[in-house]
């Protein structure tokens, strides 16, 4: 993932819209690096980061709104299987 993505999560209360920012940083010669780090952004306030390490993942909340842990889990799968609509056409 390049961009941020707008993810809709369906809730007992409604729709909440979050938005997952990759965190990507510049290398030699201006190539951009996935960090393996994506900032979730609810009506513009960041309430939370999920971390990828390989496999492996961990999250933490930096406000008050929290999710549900198979809400985080269904976002980190959403992240794991995303394709880069620009992107796809150079993976076949």
């Amino acid at each position: 993932m390049v961009n941020p993505v707008k993810y809709h999560l369906n809730t007992p209360n409604g729709e909440r819209l979050i938005t997952i920012e990759p965190v990507l940083e510049e290398i030699a010669g201006g190539d951009l690096f996935a960090t393996g780090r994506y900032v979730l952004v609810e009506n513009n306030a960041d309430i939370g980061e999920i971390r990828f390490d390989g496999e492996l993942f961990e999250w933490e909340w930096n406000s008050s709104t929290t999710l549900e842990d198979e809400t985080v889990y269904h976002i980190v799968k959403f992240i794991k299987e995303y394709n880069e609509p620009e992107l796809t056409e150079y993976l076949d």
